[in-house]
């Protein structure tokens, strides 16, 4: 009987190792099928991202000729904004396309001569277009029968280059699918050989059970003799039979819980880390474009202008004058929207160090900054004490800064303007708001304030970039508070932040400021 045993057990033993072997190789086979997979379908996928770049190349270079012949053709006011509009995509698609391909030297030498055609066509079309304007301006009829500048070689090169870009398509597609099918043609054979161990170890085992069948029948006959011992032994056997179940029941119910847990979670993460990558890649490509391709030629617009009108005064007629002083306004502005998306772009990296800050002291000190520059309108300032806050000092002065200008600006038509300033404790936090006497805005466009961009108001009405609000919300975002706007048209606005406060009681106190304070 015990050599029996010992032989089964050996048996048992050789073919669990050979199962828990062909398991291992298939595991092992199918972790490096989809390693190598996933890694092929990343080359697909950027192979696939270069050629919707270079589709993209294609349309805005025709869109910026098709833009070109209306405007000449029509004299349409919005062509030129959106000719300029897809010139600056054009310009960003083969910076991308530089990028893109930088891991292949041949693509990338092709890239930058095709970078080098473009531009040169860009060129002609901006001389083309600045001609078109001028003409129209001055009230001169249009040449249609002007040829448009094209570049002969930059549709062959563009052809090479997604030819090229094609049969790498293809071969990274066929090398996928040749993996696919060598993983999946190693999985079957180890399954195969799995269940054929397992069918033998079956066989065995069934043959074992068998026998022991029949040894247990004549065991039973003796334990029929041994009594009511027996029976309650058999009896707590199975009770702790039931509790092991059980445990094993329950077991497998926390693991399948936590492995269902750790889904959702590497999931989350990956979500978390692509969302983060895209940002990156965004604020690199507008960092680089406000670098490279916004102030220079604003500093050549400003400069040149300067010049041409401090050399040349005497000889430009006053309708030329007011032209060159327009083109030193737009260029100031221009500089201000890049300064304001610089700041705006910085404060994604800037860390913030919070610590106690006043904002009593905070506010007089923004309050004084606007003393000087506003002393000849009559303003009503409304303040009341306010508790210290938790937050990084210098974000803090940007917010109220942008707030207070912005009441400053939008009730520059009141007399007198009411500015007023206070905050209500809600737990641990405190709801700080501004509040005026001013425009106003339509409530159902609250959700557009905070928004890059965002303007309820004309240029001519007010000035702006539309940009400030947008800079408040990320400053209080980044300090885990919410910032949001009530307001009608005509009937001032309110703006509310929320920050982490100590206690402090608060008293109104109001103090005029201004040309009848």
């Amino acid at each position: 009987m015990m050599q029996r045993a010992l032989q089964f057990r050996k048996r048992t033993i050789e073919v669990c190792a050979l199962v828990i072997l062909l398991l291992f190789l298939g595991v092992t086979a199918g972790v490096r099928s989809v390693v190598q997979t996933r890694e092929m379908n990343k080359w697909v996928s950027h192979t696939q991202e270069v050629l919707a770049e270079t589709a993209r190349v294609r349309l805005y270079r025709s869109r910026m000729h098709n833009q070109l012949w209306l405007y000449r053709a029509t004299e349409r006011s919005d062509l030129p904004g959106r000719y300029e509009a897809d010139r600056a995509i054009l310009v960003k698609s083969i910076a991308s396309l530089g990028r893109l391909t930088a891991d292949n030297q041949g693509q990338h030498d092709l890239i930058k001569n095709i970078s080098v055609s473009i531009q040169e066509q860009i060129t002609l079309l901006d001389q083309a277009m600045n001609e078109a304007q001028t003409a129209a301006q001055n009230g001169r009829s249009q040449n249609m029968t002007t040829i448009f500048p094209t570049d002969v070689k930059l549709p062959a090169l563009l052809d090479k280059f997604e030819s090229t870009e094609h049969e790498l398509l293809k071969e990274r597609t066929s090398a996928v699918e040749k993996n696919a099918r060598w993983s999946l043609l190693f999985i079957i054979s180890t399954g195969i050989l799995s269940v054929t161990s397992l069918l033998l170890s079956a066989y065995h085992v069934q043959r074992e059970i068998l026998e022991r069948a029949r040894i247990e029948s004549g065991l039973l006959r003796a334990r029929e003799l041994m009594g009511t011992q027996l029976d309650q032994q058999k009896t707590e056997l199975e009770h702790a039979v039931e509790d092991l179940h059980t445990q094993i029941v329950a077991r497998k119910k926390a693991d399948e819980e936590l492995r269902q847990l750790n889904a959702i979670l590497e999931e989350r993460i990956a979500e978390r880390t692509k969302e983060l990558e895209e940002k990156n890649r965004e604020l690199e490509s507008f960092n680089y474009s406000v670098s490279h391709d916004l102030r220079a030629p604003l500093r050549h617009m400003d400069g040149f202008s300067k010049i041409l009108e401090e050399e040349y005064r005497e000889q430009l007629p006053e309708e030329a004058k007011q032209h060159l002083n327009r083109i030193r306004l737009a260029a100031s502005r221009m500089s201000m929207l890049v300064d304001d998306l610089l700041a705006l772009s910085r404060l994604g990296r800037q860390p913030v160090k919070c610590k106690r800050v006043s904002l009593d002291e905070m506010l007089e000190d923004v309050k004084s900054a606007y003393a000087e520059e506003e002393k000849s309108r009559e303003i009503i300032w409304k303040t009341s004490p306010m508790p210290a806050v938790e937050a990084d000092p210098g974000l803090l002065r940007q917010v109220l800064t942008n707030l207070i200008s912005n009441a400053l600006k939008f009730t520059r038509q009141k007399s007198p303007a009411i500015i007023e300033v206070g905050c209500r404790e809600e737990g641990n936090r405190v709801t700080v708001f501004v509040k005026d006497n001013g425009a106003g805005f339509d409530p159902k466009f609250a959700d557009k304030l905070f928004g890059v961009f965002q303007r309820l108001h004309r240029q001519d009405e007010f000035e702006g970039t539309g940009i400030g609000l947008a800079i408040v919300a990320r400053i209080i975002q980044k300090h885990g508070g919410r910032v949001w706007a009530e307001s009608a048209p005509d009937r001032g606005a309110t703006f509310y932040f929320t920050l982490a406060m100590s206690r402090s009681k608060k008293v109104t106190v109001e103090q005029p400021i201004g040309a009848s304070a």
